[in-house]
């Protein structure tokens, strides 16, 4: 499993719950200019490939196993909030390529900005995810996060072609709305952190994509 941006293995409490034996990549150190390909790249020698296995990704964890499947053949590749390429980002992603407006932002505003909307989760109930998020943001590295807005900005790659491919999306994605997303298993109101908010039927829809 990869997490998302500004995110660490503790985004997939609840799913380690159900896979305890899971294996989850936390990011690695950047290297300068470095694209989202070429650090995908890097994960290639942390991943068992002798006997069968499942890709899991969330949002930014989602693009890198995409990239990852060009150079190995997961027997499941299950993407939960995120893009399956270019075509679906929303339009003020697309746009910041030309525009470079994402070059204003740094990763200590992007990470305050993750803390503000945890507190909106707070007030809806969902205070434990809350909690969460925020000490992720607090931990996480802002040059990474720096990094990654470019690279995500910059990523333009084919659709990838995975006979064996789940997509996992919430209808109340703010970020990546589900309306630009293509052949996914909708979730009801889930947001772009539904893995944390409504585990049970994240984990329920990965348990029927990895039985079929």
């Amino acid at each position: 499993m990869l997490p998302g941006l500004g995110a660490d293995k503790r985004m997939y409490t609840k799913q380690l719950e159900l896979f305890p034996d899971a294996v989850v990549l936390e990011h690695l150190d950047v290297v300068t200019h470095e694209t989202l390909a070429q650090y995908a790249l890097r994960f290639l020698p942390l991943i068992d490939t002798h006997q069968p296995f499942a890709l899991i990704g969330t949002s930014l964890g989602g693009m890198i196993v995409q990239e990852l499947c060009r150079h190995i053949q997961p027997e499941k590749v299950i993407l939960i909030a995120t893009i399956k390429g270019r075509r679906e980002m929303p339009f003020f992603i697309r746009s910041m390529k030309q525009l470079r407006l994402h070059k204003l932002l740094t990763g200590e505003n992007f990470l305050r900005f993750n803390s503000v909307m945890a507190k909106r989760l707070d007030s809806r109930g969902d205070s434990p995810a809350a909690e969460l998020i925020v000490q992720m943001s607090k931990d996480a590295h802002p040059r990474f996060v720096e990094w990654a807005i470019n690279a995500v900005v910059q990523w333009d790659i084919p659709e990838l072609n995975h006979k064996n491919l789940v997509h996992i999306h919430g209808t109340n994605d703010k970020l990546f709305p589900h309306s630009k997303i293509k052949n996914a298993m909708l979730v009801k109101g889930g947001s772009h952190v539904m893995n944390m908010t409504m585990a049970d039927e994240v984990n329920r829809l990965i348990l029927q994509a990895l039985k079929s």
